[in-house]
């Protein structure tokens, strides 16, 4: 297997670090996985999100009306031009910002709504999460500190960063608050992770009864390391 992953996001260092080879056929060899009703649901319900926000529909959706208050104020601060819904935010090795497709991208970000008056010392960053909440804490917190160490370091106006994981079937938000005094060491091991991604030459398979399990490479017969 040759070749290397140049660019990298959270979702896809986490494929990299649970399987190498799986990661290789996904990002190296571009082999696209078909979808699911689970992540076709997501999808709708991001958009879902974002439409109300933006104010194309007069009464909130079903799915949504756990969360109607919170909802109703992003829709107000929209209006007032402190919202910004879907942002894509790439980053270069050195972490400043560059286009989402340069010669200099090296990171990426995508954000549902990124909440900042100007002149306030803190921002917020939500997420939008559909699915299981239990087991998925800790990458879901290692995803923040990324947003965490994205905007601390392409807005030094602001002092501290509030992300917010709102799962949308649950009812539960979860809150992490960053700020440089403790964002550093958490970017730095992001840094070293990632870089040890971008930069491999090798992809080893890593079978394991429930990774293989629902890998679609392997239930293809396009990986012959699956785990029987």
């Amino acid at each position: 297997m040759t070749g290397k992953i140049y660019q990298w996001s959270y979702s896809r260092l986490s494929t990299f670090e649970s399987c190498p080879k799986k990661a290789y056929y996904a990002y190296v060899k571009r082999i696209k996985e078909p979808g699911n009703k689970y992540m076709e649901r997501g999808k709708n319900m991001h958009s879902m999100c974002e439409d109300y926000i933006r104010g194309r529909y007069e009464e909130i959706p079903k799915e949504l009306v756990d969360f109607e208050e919170a909802f109703d104020n992003l829709k107000e601060l929209h209006l007032k031009g402190y919202v910004t819904c879907e942002g894509d935010w790439a980053f270069d090795k050195d972490w400043k910002p560059a286009p989402w497709f340069g010669d200099t991208t090296w990171g990426r970000a995508k954000v549902d709504a990124f909440v900042y008056i100007d002149g306030q010392p803190n921002a917020r960053v939500i997420d939008f999460k559909t699915g299981r909440y239990d087991g998925n804490q800790e990458t879901h917190r290692e995803q923040c500190e990324l947003y965490g160490a994205v905007v601390l370091e392409r807005m030094p106006e602001v002092e501290t960063i509030t992300t917010e994981l709102w799962y949308l079937d649950h009812g539960k938000i979860d809150r992490y608050e960053y700020s440089e005094d403790n964002i550093t060491y958490k970017r730095e091991k992001l840094n070293s992770r990632a870089i040890a991604m971008t930069d491999a030459t090798e992809f080893p398979a890593k079978p394991s009864t429930f990774g293989c399990k629902w890998c679609y490479f392997g239930k293809e017969k396009i990986c012959e390391d699956r785990y029987e």
